[in-house]
């Protein structure tokens, strides 16, 4: 629906900013903060980081549906058919991430690439953040994030969905529960 059209055209503008946009996750990036995460340029982690969208255990397709681009055919297919969530280590060995730090390490070191990066000029971080986004695009991957939320608007639709829904707030809960990252 409209609202997803929204989000996703939100987390599209970080790709269009001049400057590199970094996340720097400490806990849980869940739902619409995974997406948010993924919408960033650089991904760094603390070690005790999780990544999780349980709402795809319940109630459709994630807004921002960058998932192949990310993580390759068989990984996204795999985070999104279970829902399952994914550890630091894990996100960082599927691309999710560029790297995990110990907590304690991660304010310290994503500032010392923060710094590498602002010793570049302004200007060719922008070419260059733009030619990577530009080839994302000559991969189809605006067209087919921008298509997700009309597939998540059909998903409304579908009876199991809509009961779903109808009781959320628990299921999300429940949902969340069992989308503790793999151990294997």
């Amino acid at each position: 629906g409209s609202w997803a059209r929204q989000v996703t055209d939100g987390w599209l503008s970080l790709w269009d900013l001049a400057k590199p946009v970094i996340a720097q996750v400490h806990g849980y990036a869940m739902a619409g903060g995974s997406e948010l995460v993924a919408a960033c340029d650089l991904v760094y982690l603390a070690d005790d980081a999780t990544i999780s969208h349980p709402v795809l255990r319940v109630a459709g397709t994630p807004d921002f549906a960058v998932h192949p681009w990310l993580v390759g055919l068989r990984n996204a297919m795999e985070m999104v058919l279970t829902g399952d969530a994914v550890d630091a280590a894990e996100a960082v060995r599927v691309g999710y991430a560029n790297r995990a730090f110990p907590a304690d390490e991660l304010d310290d070191r994503v500032l010392d690439i923060a710094e590498r990066i602002a010793g570049v000029p302004h200007e060719l971080l922008q070419l260059n953040k733009r030619w990577v986004y530009r080839a994302m695009d000559a991969m189809g991957a605006r067209t087919a994030i921008r298509a997700a939320p009309d597939l998540g608007g059909l998903a409304r639709h579908v009876p199991a969905i809509r009961e779903n829904l109808d009781g959320l707030s628990g299921r999300v809960r429940d949902a969340a529960a069992q989308s503790r990252p793999k151990t294997d």
